[in-house]
This record gives structure tokens, sequence and C-alpha cells, in this order.
């Protein structure tokens, strides 16, 4: 039985954002219509009414059409979220809200945020409408019905479907195999359409047309410096010698059709659209080629026969799936949002990852004794905003747009620089470490220059800066302006004088051409204000430990031995990057483990 289970296609999101813009109807909001003054008999058909909620980037504004005590149609005219994760989650809400007429709607998986400030801004609307907002916000569903059990058998069963997911299935496909994708969310992407898409090419012919000197020999020395050589040789050595062709494979219009900029004279490139729109591409990929996508249908354990992985068990909200499988790629993802399993000491950062990341597939490969390793290690960066959700927020490319326009630095709690802010992740970690809080200090072009860098990457708005400034360090993220360093001491409630005699420190070492950080200097801090201050934290998000595998791609047993039918692939696989990221690798790091196990576990069927 050949059975798809899609959640509304990509396109859906923005054809949804579109038709929200239509003129004609009368907008009225609550403040302006109370339900006292109007009640749902006095409601014309066809009447227009909005409400507003706070989702993961912004406000979520939806206006809802309203016939009698009917509800006949949502649209979303406002809203900022991550194109591929609250972008896709609203399609869905909409969809649900007003089949069920309710904004007691289920949670998107991953969408926490968007679905709450879904349900805000539906629940608004309905209470400036005059309708009964208590037979509003009954839960969706009545009675369990019974579940359907369905069998499926296919070549290959792809565990996930996030970037090595999609990757290991389109390349499975287009090697000849049968594909099931199985994903737990409701929307595809994972940690991949969090990420900006930025990656190595070593060994790639793009490297090769422009004449850039790069060597996988190279690329393995940057790692296992970087990672302190905590890696497992093994596995870089799979990622330093394929990275190459698993890339041109990526942008290949026959291979993954992914568009992407070139860097001059680096060894890197860029995907057009950062993950989000490889997601959607590669999606788009794996649909064309015939694989059967099943979404919100997580895996619930591995069917195995003497040792031997034969399938895997899966549950939507309607169905049992038994899927007969030739091989099972695991592409699950890590653990950074499963508290169980991230070690103690990287709790009290902030959680920056992916929500999905929960570890399915370590529970699901227990009783194969199957071999874990640097499950110690989990990534942690610096260069973090706390977002009003709660969640960290990477500031990359705010940061490096502030030190490069003029003096911006670091201090800590008692306004004192410590460390080289544009020197290597790890060293910067290390130093930020023993502080009780880290501030970025900036006049206004610097701080100019940090907005355009986040707004450029669609972080956030103008108007979400207009805001955060205006509660004046009173909430996420702290966000501080002031005339003079002095009063943003001040505010800051840092040393009085300390930024001051930071700054002056800061510009007499700029003149002296000498640092004691052993940054590079060359830009002042300008004497004259406004000011801005920035809080800076630490993020963790990447795991970095998790499943052996093999050359071949396929999951090794505490023997060493490989589980027949079982690969691996992305970021549950343990070992690639140390005890800290090597930047450029993680989104290459999905690409190429997922190329490999698409294409060894398609082939291993062939020949078997």
């Amino acid at each position: 039985m050949r059975l798809m289970r899609k959640v509304l296609p990509f396109v859906l999101a923005l054809a949804l954002m579109l038709s929200a813009c239509s003129t004609g109807t009368t907008e009225t909001t609550a403040a302006e219509t109370t339900a006292a003054e109007t009640t749902a008999a006095e409601t014309a058909a066809g009447e227009t009414f909005t409400g507003t909620g706070t989702g993961y980037h912004g406000d979520i504004t939806v206006a809802i059409t309203v016939d009698g005590e009917t509800i006949t149609d949502i649209q979303v005219i406002e809203q900022s979220e991550t194109e591929n994760i609250g972008g896709q989650a609203l399609p869905i809400l909409v969809e649900e809200a007003l089949a069920n007429q309710t904004f007691n709607v289920d949670t998107v998986s991953s969408a926490t945020m968007t679905s709450n400030g879904f349900r805000e801004a539906l629940e608004a609307a309905i209470t400036s409408a005059g309708l009964d907002v208590e037979k509003f916000g009954q839960a969706a569903g009545g009675e369990t019905a019974e579940k359907e059990e369905v069998t499926v058998d296919t070549d290959i069963v792809v565990v996930g479907a996030g970037g090595a997911g999609l990757t290991a299935a389109l390349s499975a496909l287009q090697n000849g195999a049968d594909v099931v994708l199985l994903e737990k969310q409701a929307i595809a992407g994972g940690a991949t359409a969090m990420a900006g898409g930025g990656t190595v090419v070593t060994g790639s012919q793009i490297l090769e047309e422009d004449g850039v000197e790069d060597t996988p020999e190279q690329l393995k020395a940057d790692l296992l410096a970087n990672g302190h050589n905590y890696n497992d040789e093994g596995t870089v050595d799979i990622y330093v010698n394929s990275i190459g062709a698993a890339i041109d494979w990526l942008v290949d219009p026959e291979g993954g059709n992914v568009e992407y900029s070139r860097p001059a004279t680096s060894r890197t490139i860029s995907v057009v659209g950062r993950g989000a729109a490889a997601v959607s591409t590669l999606m788009d990929g794996v649909e064309s080629a015939g694989g059967q996508v099943y979404l919100a249908t997580p895996a619930t354990e591995l069917i195995i026969d003497n040792g031997t992985v034969t399938g895997v068990k899966a549950e939507s909200d309607d169905t049992v799936y038994t899927i007969n499988a030739k091989a099972v790629i695991l592409a699950t993802g890590g653990f950074g949002a499963n508290d169980e399993l991230v070690p103690e000491e990287y709790q009290q950062y902030v959680y920056a990852g992916a929500a999905g990341a929960t570890g399915d597939a370590l529970a699901m490969v227990e009783s194969l004794d199957a071999d874990l390793i640097n499950m110690e290690f989990v990534n942690v960066q610096p260069n973090s905003i706390v977002l009003p959700s709660g969640l960290g927020q990477y500031c990359n490319p705010g940061v490096s747009g502030a030190y490069s326009t003029s003096g911006a630095f670091l201090v800590n709690e008692n306004g004192e620089r410590f460390a080289n802010e544009q020197g290597n992740a790890y060293d910067l970690v290390q130093a930020m470490k023993p502080n009780t809080a880290n501030y970025l200090i900036m006049d206004q072009a610097s701080f100019d220059a940090f907005n355009a860098g986040m707004q450029n990457s669609n972080i956030y708005t103008a108007e979400d800066v207009e805001t955060w400034l205006a509660n004046n360090g009173s909430s996420n993220p702290v966000m501080v302006q002031a005339d003079t360093l002095d009063d943003l001491a001040a505010t800051l409630n840092l040393p009085e004088g300390s930024l001051t005699a930071a700054a002056e420190a800061y510009n007499a070492a700029v003149d002296e051409g000498t640092d004691e950080f052993g940054r590079t200097l060359t830009l002042k801090l300008s004497d004259d204000g406004p000011y801005y201050a920035v809080q800076m934290w630490l993020r963790y998000y990447a795991t970095l430990g998790g499943l052996h595998i093999n050359d071949q791609m396929q999951v090794l047993n505490t023997s060493q031995e490989p589980i027949e039918g079982l690969y691996a692939a992305g970021e549950v696989v343990g070992g690639l990057e140390g005890d800290i990221y090597m930047g450029g690798t993680l989104f290459g790091w999905a690409v190429t483990s997922g190329y490999n196990a698409g294409t060894s576990a398609s082939t291993a069927i062939q020949e078997g």
C-alpha cells in the first residue's frame, strides 16, 4: 500500500500570507469593539475582525471573517516568524482552527512560540467579534477513534527529515531505491531550517575551478586542532574526503539543485536563502523523485530480526505503521532539547537549538548495544542574545558588523574588558564562563552595523529594536541606550565610571597599536554618544556526541562491529567536531553524511 501523508505543501504558507493582503474588509480591533457592544447574533455575514498575539520573532496578527456564530475564514495578515519553522506552522494552525472552530488548537511541534502567538491572536479576534470565547476555547477533537494499522514495504526508511535525512532520502532515490521518509514534526527541517547554510567545500569542483588551494589533509588538521583532538578520527576522515563530492552533488541541478553564493578566495560557500531554502529545495526533490513522506509521524521503535534491523514502527494521530525495509537510516538529530541527556554543566546556558532535538534514536538503539561516543560534549558558543521567547539567538552577523565598523568591545559585570572579542570561539567561551554578565558596548555606528547584520539575516526587525530599547533592560533581550557611558553604566548597574575607564583604555590601546588581549585594534569607540549595550550570553545547541559509525555510515556496536541494516547521518552521529564546533562544518556534515548514507545503503541493497 502506498500512502503519502503530507501536512500542506510548502507553498501554502506563502499563499496564505499573500491572500491575507486583500482589501475591502472592515477591520475592528479589540480596543474599538468589545464583546459587550457586539454580539454574535448582530455580526453581519462577511464582517472581519482582527487580533494580535506574540510569536517567536514578533507580533502575529490574524483576521477572521464571521457569519453569525461561525468563523468562515482566518487570514494571517502580519507575522515575522522563521520561514521554515513558524512560517510553515501557521497554515497548519489555520486549517485546524477553521476545521474545529476553536482557538485552542494543538501546538505544532518545533513551533511552540508561534503556536502560542497564533492562539493568542485568534482568541483576541474572537473576543473582538463578540463571539462566545468559552465556546471557541474548547479543545479540538472529540472521542479518540481506533487507529488504523497499515503495513508499508520499501527499500529504505529514513527517520528524520532535517538536512541529513532529506539528503539521505534524495540520494538514495536517485540511486534507484524506494524510500519512505518519516518526520515526527508536522514540518520538515529540524536544525537545518535554523542554520545559516554556510559550509566548507574542500575537494569540490567549485574550489578547483576557482583555483583555491585546500586539501582534505588541511581540513582534517583544522578540525582536530579546533576540537582539541577529541574528534573521532574515522568520522573526520569520512567528512574531509567526501565533503567535496557531496557539495558538488548538492548544487548540481541533477542532484540537490540547491542554489549557492560564493565568497571569493574562500574554502566556503553559502546557500542562498540559508538552511530554510535548502530544506524546501531538498523536500521538493524528494517528493518529485517519488519518496513517500510521512510528517507528524514519529518512529517509535526499530524492527529487529536476529540482530538485523529490518524496518521501523511509527505512529501518527490516526495510523499505526509497520514499515518493512532492507535498510534504516537514522537522521533524528541531536539531544540538546533533552535535559535528561544534556550534561548538567551545560544547562546553565541558554538553549538555542531545535525543539525536536530530543535524542530519539539513542533510545531506539539501546537493545542493539550501539556504541555511543563523545556524549559528554555539547557545543557552546558566544555572541548570543536571549529572545523574548526565552530561547537563545546567535548574533554572529551582528557582532562581526559592529567590530568592523567602530571600536565596540565586551565588558563583564564589573564594566571591564576581559578577552579578545574577535578571537576564536573556544577562547571567548572560556573567558565568558566566569562572568555573571557580559555586555557588548557600542557607539551609534557600531550599533547600526550590529542591527544591520541581524536584520539582513532576517533574525529580527527594526521594530523589534525600538521595542527592546523602550524596555530599557527590563526584559530580554537586554538592549539599552544612554547619552553617556556613565549613564549607560548606571542603567546596567555597573560600577560608577567603569565604562568610561574601559573606553579610555581601549582607545589608548588603539593609539598604541597593542592590546593586552591580543586583538588587532584599528578603530576607536566614538567620543560622542549615544552609546548602547546589548547583553551577550553563552548558548548551547548542537550536541557533539552520538552514534559511532564506520566508513560505510553503518552504526557500530560496542564490539566495533556494524549493526546489519542500520545506518546513521547528521547530528545523531558523534565524534566529528571534538569538544566544539568548527565554523562551516555542521551544515556540511548534514549534507555529506546524508549523501553518503543514502548512497551506501542503496548501493548495499543493489549488491545484496
